[in-house]
């Protein structure tokens, strides 16, 4: 079995946000809502509702795409109509977004090695290991307001020319919390 991760995306999102941007547009009394119901909870509600269409390649993005819009228009019209209903009905109730997934280090280190020809070797490899630190710290939820605030400054510091780069005398940058 393969460990490398390929993508697949369910088309149907696709269709949703369509039809959900389709009826703010065309509707004045939407329209002067759309900056106070959320349009999230009007997709999940939607989704919930419709079949799934996933697609791993652009060609079965196409095909699944052009499928929904002739097999599933009308119900996916339908879908959006109530769950702008629902949201619209109560506004206010409690709702905690989520937060996208990712592996922040990892994508950190993927950013990282793109920069690797325009910054010198050691450089990066600070970069990298106080990044790793403060991600960490991230997802712990370990870290405050205060020390993102001392992240700033530190980081000022370090990329001022004044300050030495992060190449001076103490090329380890510590985290202070």
């Amino acid at each position: 079995m393969s460990t490398r991760k390929t993508t697949y995306k369910n088309v149907m999102e696709l269709l949703v946000d369509e039809e959900i941007e389709y009826q703010l547009l065309n509707n004045k009394a939407l329209s002067n809502m759309a900056d106070t119901i959320s349009l999230v909870e009007i997709a999940t509600f939607a989704l919930n509702r419709l079949p799934s269409l996933y697609a791993s390649s652009k060609e079965g993005i196409g095909k699944q795409k052009a499928r929904g819009t002739v097999q599933f228009k009308q119900q996916i019209k339908q879908a959006v109509t109530q769950g702008i209903a629902a949201v619209t009905r109560d506004p206010l109730r409690k709702s905690t977004p989520l937060q996208q997934k990712s592996d922040t280090i990892l994508d950190a280190r993927k950013t990282l090695t793109n920069l690797d020809e325009d910054l010198p070797k050691e450089e990066l490899g600070t970069i990298v290991n106080f990044m790793e630190s403060f991600l960490e710290k991230v997802k712990n939820q370990e870290i405050t307001e205060h020390e993102v605030i001392k992240l700033y400054y530190l980081l000022d510091f370090y990329w001022e020319e004044e300050g030495g780069g992060l190449t001076a005398s103490n090329q380890k940058v510590f985290w202070y919390g």
